[in-house]
């Protein structure tokens, strides 16, 4: 099933026209393009000259969470000098009654993942890394990060039974055995969350939403986009929330590839207290176990799939690194 995104022919005249203004060519034809999980208006938009271009924003049949992020996403590019090695070119933007799209470099020839594979993986580490040490300077450009919804997932879980019932149904051919495992590692859990935000630990500009559907490789180096997100916050917190996303679609373990990051970030004089490693395993995993077992979302049909799959790599390794048992196996998605 695919996200309600809508078509090229619902933009409106007057929109066209400044895309074409903007990029001195006509507009020879566009196509709506799919990708990430919400109704985003996003289209590939064809010139007369030969370019091509990526537009995305807001318009027709978009979530009011799409409208409050987009100008924070398009103050990233515009002010935020860090990402422009690993971030598409920059166009500008064109608004309209009802509709504003960023105008972008298109991306299309540029390689996908999945599938992962290690030298991918380890590259993704290293421009990462290089992406952090940058942007700190420019950190206080952006907004600072949250706690909401990240530091305390585990701690609503034992308080709340409609929690627990959703994360444990999310094991129901083994749901004993979880609930088993559940019981003994949750008082170990939640004071951990907790330390997430700590200041005593490196912080800076991260981009807070970084999995396969918002990277390409191009020429061999990472390219970032959907800039929505991104704030001042744990540098961790990028690569302990893009570990559950590379090993479930195939790609190498946070124990692989951490100590990759960590020797770049070193090279720079940037050192990580232990417990911050351990703090963001946590909070991966609480962040997937509390969402990935909820209903659908309709105008997201794609979401919980993807939340259940980074979940059963967030919760191996957080209980890997914490010496906790392994929790069972996850049982496939229950069909809606």
């Amino acid at each position: 099933m695919r996200e309600p995104k809508p078509y090229w022919r619902d933009v409106p005249l007057e929109l066209r026209k400044q895309v074409e203004e903007r990029m001195e060519s006509s507009i020879r034809t566009a196509t709506r393009v799919f990708g990430g999980y919400g109704p985003t208006a996003t289209f590939r938009i064809f010139l007369e000259d030969g370019r091509t271009l990526f537009a995305k924003g807001a318009g027709l049949g978009s979530l009011t969470e799409n409208w409050r992020v987009l100008p924070l996403e398009e103050a990233v590019y515009r002010e935020v000098q860090a990402i422009s090695p690993i971030s598409p070119r920059y166009y500008g933007s064109v608004s309209t009654q009802g509709w504003h799209l960023l105008l972008l470099e298109d991306l299309k020839n540029c390689k996908k993942v999945p599938s992962w594979t290690e030298a991918l993986a380890i590259q993704a580490m290293r421009d990462l890394a290089h992406l952090h040490v940058q942007g700190i300077a420019e950190a206080d450009k952006v907004e600072a990060m949250s706690a909401r919804g990240v530091t305390e997932n585990w701690l609503s879980i034992k308080q709340n039974s409609e929690e627990q019932h959703y994360f444990l149904e999310l094991f129901h051919e083994n749901r004993d055995e979880a609930e088993a495992w559940l019981d003994a590692v949750l008082d170990v859990l939640i004071p951990l969350e907790a330390d997430l935000m700590r200041q005593d630990q490196p912080w800076g500009l991260i981009h807070k939403d970084i999995r396969s559907d918002n990277l390409r490789f191009r020429d061999g180096r990472l390219v970032l986009f959907d800039w929505a997100l991104a704030c001042r916050g744990p540098l961790l917190f990028d690569i302990g929330f893009f570990f559950p996303s590379l090993e479930g679609e195939g790609g190498p373990t946070a124990e692989r590839l951490l100590p990759i990051y960590k020797k770049e970030m070193a090279a720079h004089g940037i050192e990580f207290p232990e417990y911050a490693e351990r703090s963001v395993a946590v909070c991966a995993a609480g962040f997937f176990a509390t969402r990935a077992g909820k209903p659908p979302i309709p105008q997201l049909p794609r979401l919980r799939y993807i939340q259940w799959l980074q979940l059963g790599p967030a919760l191996r390794w957080t209980s890997n690194l914490l010496g906790l048992p392994q929790p069972p196996q996850l049982s496939p998605l229950k069909e809606e």
